[in-house]
């Protein structure tokens, strides 16, 4: 497995939010190959000041939160791997990009992170 520790692509979208594509490829059958391609995208939580008890998050979060996507795409032959990368991160700016864009969406981020941890009790 090909795997890529500095991102293959950078973009910096309109608000300063900064989109890395990290690349994973192996061959798992004769000409045809597994790409994986992780999406890593910090966004600044000035762009969201907090609101509603989000005070405290906002700082452990250290002034950013990372959004992370995997994209998959099997059975990729080996003359059409690049193309094949360059169409899932196109497609993935194109679809998610807008929404990584919107002035909110780092205190709704926030919001679902905190939601998906669990509740510690506190006499454990």
């Amino acid at each position: 497995m090909r795997i890529m520790n500095k991102p293959t692509k950078r973009i910096e979208l309109n608000n300063g939010v900064l989109v890395e594509f990290y690349i994973q490829e192996n061959r798992y059958f004769g000409d045809y190959h597994r790409l994986q391609i992780n999406v890593v995208a910090l966004i600044p939580l000035e762009s969201a000041p907090p609101t509603d008890g989000l005070e405290e998050q906002t700082e452990k979060h250290s002034g950013f939160i990372k959004y992370e996507k995997k994209l998959e795409r099997m059975g990729v032959a080996t003359d059409q791997i690049d193309t094949a990368i360059t169409s899932m991160m196109d497609d993935f700016i194109e679809t998610v990009g807008c929404y990584l864009e919107k002035k909110n969406f780092a205190e709704n981020l926030l919001r679902q992170k905190m939601k998906s941890q669990p509740v510690r009790n506190r006499f454990s």
